[in-house]
């Protein structure tokens, strides 16, 4: 079968139509893990008593499961007890009318929570224990130290993990096809279903893919130019 450009044209704009909610998903689970992921980076970082135990051994045991295993295992979850969680609450709601997309969103914030902590942990140890006693010196409390002087350093430093995490979140979103959520790659395949011109649709979902990287990598880009010269301010 001869490789056909129209066909690929056709599948590259099937497949662009998806990149909101692409985006949508992964931005979501970025924001959700990287709320989680602070707080359990300051929790370690800082040993709070039983806590950073139980979360270390959380954060390992989620780091040894596949994505997709994840996905599913919430989606299952969520198919046997919405309906009823619904009919409890009196809503009138069914697992049927829920936009799976949310349960995407869920599952992806996990492990995107427990990666983003640790690239966040790294961060934390990066700002010198020198700052901290001179905090403590002139009367500083721990949220003080941590919203004045850590967070504000540790932040930039995390950056571009942060990236990497957002690009993989990006593409780990076309695992969301096993619960009937379409984005850019499954956009670009349901084209192909008919004539089995696959190859074209494979490579118009990587040229989307590939657009949406390079936005990416250069909004933290950026990002990194604009926090790294806050830095050598307050450096200076």
């Amino acid at each position: 079968m001869d490789f056909s450009l129209m066909f690929m044209l056709t599948a590259l704009k099937a497949a662009a139509v998806r990149v909101p909610i692409t985006l949508a998903i992964a931005g979501s689970a970025l924001i959700i893990g990287a709320l989680f992921g602070i707080l359990i980076a300051l929790a370690r970082f800082f040993r709070v008593r039983f806590l950073a135990p139980v979360l270390k051994w959380t954060v390992t045991i989620v780091k040894g499961i596949p994505v997709i295993l994840i996905i599913i295992a919430i989606y299952i979850i969520t198919a046997d007890h919405f309906n009823n969680m619904m009919e409890y609450l009196g809503i009138d709601f069914t697992f049927r009318n829920l936009n799976k997309a949310i349960i995407a969103i869920v599952a992806l914030s996990i492990p995107a929570a427990v990666g983003l902590s640790e690239a966040f942990r790294g961060a934390l140890a990066s700002v010198g224990k020198g700052q901290y006693d001179a905090a403590y010196s002139v009367g500083h409390t721990h949220l003080q130290l941590l919203w004045r002087i850590v967070l504000p350093q540790a932040l930039p430093v995390s950056l571009p993990t942060v990236c990497g995490y957002s690009l993989g979140l990006t593409k780990a979103v076309s695992l969301a096809s096993m619960i009937t959520v379409l984005d850019v790659l499954n956009g670009a395949l349901q084209t192909a279903n008919g004539n089995y011109r696959y190859l074209e649709a494979y490579l118009a979902a990587a040229i989307v893919y590939w657009m949406i990287c390079v936005v990416i990598e250069n909004t933290f880009t950026v990002l990194e130019r604009h926090f790294g010269g806050k830095l050598r301010e307050i450096a200076g």
